[in-house]
């Protein structure tokens, strides 16, 4: 099977609704939250409804906050918001691997999701057992979900310390020279070259925390540290520049890796079906503690993420 075939096969591997879902949950603007979701619940946003709380704006306001401007001054008592976009790029090498494997020795980023928060990362506990979204994500790669599960997207739509959230999806994808259809945007993940892009509205205080899955692996993820990626300080302006000291990969501990990357029947994209592969019933571990005796890249040789305010 060709390396081009096999992108295209691992959507039809992500299982059923679920990789309709991946395929296709983007806005027409790459905002990466504001799409159309198909994943069973055919979500037009983040929770259901039309924009991100089912209003004309952010705050039921005609247009982002009732005035003409994307920022209001504290002067009058109001809080501050800024856009910032966010890039995240596959920089690892296009033959870190065997080119005998499934990705012809490359490194995937799948689609993932995303949380703007006041407190820790949201999607994951460190020596806790992953929630379904997560092992969905890590293990198969669609922030949607395992078929007829709730996924890492509704999750965190779920999740009360976090201000709002989304996916960044194949319509997100400003860049990817290796993609099977030739065309940006295209299927889904992306291989050494190509990124994704998605804005986010952020007010003092807020932080983004992120999670896609590392292809080829049984359940490694790329997420943000703990704390997440600071995006305004509470004492100073929005954030501007490389942030990938903040992120790491992660082990999400619930199918073992038995087999090097690129070298096992359940990693995906070899995988037949998403949830391929015995249960490891671990917890969440940063990649840098799991003594598998395999080989992977630092997290500054995967990705770049990159934060720009608008």
């Amino acid at each position: 099977m060709t390396h081009r075939n096999t992108r295209r096969r691992f959507l039809a591997t992500s299982g059923g609704l679920v990789t309709l879902a991946l395929a296709g949950c983007a806005g027409d603007g790459g905002t990466g939250d504001e799409g159309e979701m198909d994943d069973g619940d055919e979500m037009n946003g983040d929770d259901g409804m039309n924009g991100d709380d089912g209003m004309d704006g952010d705050d039921g306001m005609d247009g982002d906050n009732g005035t003409d401007d994307d920022e209001m001054g504290d002067d009058d008592g109001m809080m501050q918001s800024a856009t910032i976009r966010v890039r995240i790029e596959n920089v690892a090498p296009a033959d870190f691997y065997s080119t005998d494997g499934p990705t012809n020795g490359a490194i995937w980023i799948t689609p993932g999701a995303y949380a703007v928060h006041e407190d820790e990362n949201p999607i994951y506990e460190l020596g806790e057992s992953a929630s379904i979204g997560l092992e969905a994500l890590a293990e198969a790669g669609p922030p949607t979900g395992f078929e007829g599960e709730d996924g890492l997207v509704d999750e965190l739509g779920e999740s009360a310390p976090v201000a709002h959230s989304g996916a960044y999806t194949p319509p997100d994808t400003v860049a990817d020279p290796n993609d099977p259809t030739g065309e940006v945007p295209g299927a889904p993940p992306i291989a050494p070259g190509g990124a994704f892009e998605f804005e986010v509205d952020v007010s003092p205080g807020h932080r983004l925390s992120f999670a896609s899955m590392f292809v080829p692996s049984n359940d490694v993820f790329v997420s943000t540290d703990e704390a997440g990626i600071e995006l305004w300080p509470e004492d100073g302006d929005p954030v501007e520049g490389d942030v990938t000291d903040a992120a790491a990969l992660f082990d999400a501990g619930t199918e073992p890796n038995a087999e090097p990357p690129g070298a096992g029947p359940d990693q995906a994209p070899a995988q037949d079906s998403p949830d391929q592969g015995a249960d490891e019933d671990g917890v969440v571990r940063r990649l840098s503690e799991v003594d598998d005796g395999h080989e992977y890249p630092a997290v500054g040789d995967v990705v770049q993420v990159t934060i720009t305010p608008t």
